[in-house]
């Protein structure tokens, strides 16, 4: 009996430690995986933040996607593919001027044969096309475009809406990586579905697309 009474207490200990450590591994654990989805969500914000659009920049800024479509030459649905530099427009005594051109993998267009567009993008200036070069947006984005200027490897585009240049759906929901607050300004999902969707389906990326794409000037 003294023997059991001189060792319980030591095994008690050696239970509670190993439980200890579990609960140590488990929170490693969990602090591990709550680090990994942080930086995934944050992923596409960094790249987006450093090519968000100023505020107030548009006079009379769109109501829906297809009054964004109405001021666009090209509509595309696709991704994100690559960055690359590109020009400088900063002016001496003020804060520097660079853009990024950013090349986008067509899936879809309104314009048929179009596989690749590239778009000039504003960087913000304190952002080096290094610092997010790495971190490219992983989702699918309707892009209303204009012409811009002729590149050495073709057309360079520009945004036809600052703010709602680029959207995409999360959730059923619109949203503007550019500009989050724009999304409110272009509706509920309703404004756009096209014809032909369930209305009581959730609204998706091709959804804009469609009914964006049809109301391209000329489509």
């Amino acid at each position: 009996m003294r023997i059991r009474t001189r060792f319980a207490p030591v095994a008690g200990a050696v239970a509670a430690a190993a439980a200890v450590m579990l609960s140590a591994a488990a929170c490693s654990s969990s602090t591990q995986e709550t680090k990994q989805e942080t930086k995934a969500d944050t992923r596409d914000s960094g790249f987006w933040e450093a090519h968000a659009s100023a505020a107030g920049v548009e006079v009379e800024p769109p109501a829906s996607v297809t009054d964004i479509a109405e001021r666009s030459g090209l509509v595309v649905l696709g991704t994100v593919s690559g960055a690359t530099e590109g020009r400088d427009y900063s002016e001496q005594g003020k804060p520097p001027n660079r853009t990024s051109n950013i090349a986008v993998n067509v899936e879809r267009s309104s314009d048929a044969g179009v596989k690749r567009a590239v778009v000039e993008f504003t960087r913000h200036p304190g952002d080096d096309l290094s610092d997010v070069v790495n971190d490219l947006p992983k989702g699918t984005y309707v892009f209303y475009l204009s012409p811009w200027y002729e590149g050495p490897d073709g057309p360079v585009y520009r945004c036809a809406s600052a703010a709602g240049c680029v959207v995409g759906v999360e959730n059923g929901a619109l949203k503007t990586p550019r500009d989050p607050e724009a999304a409110r300004e272009l509706g509920p999902a309703a404004k756009a579905r096209p014809r032909t969707a369930v209305a009581d389906e959730p609204l998706t990326v091709e959804d804009v697309f469609a009914k964006s794409a049809a109301a391209v000037p000329g489509s």
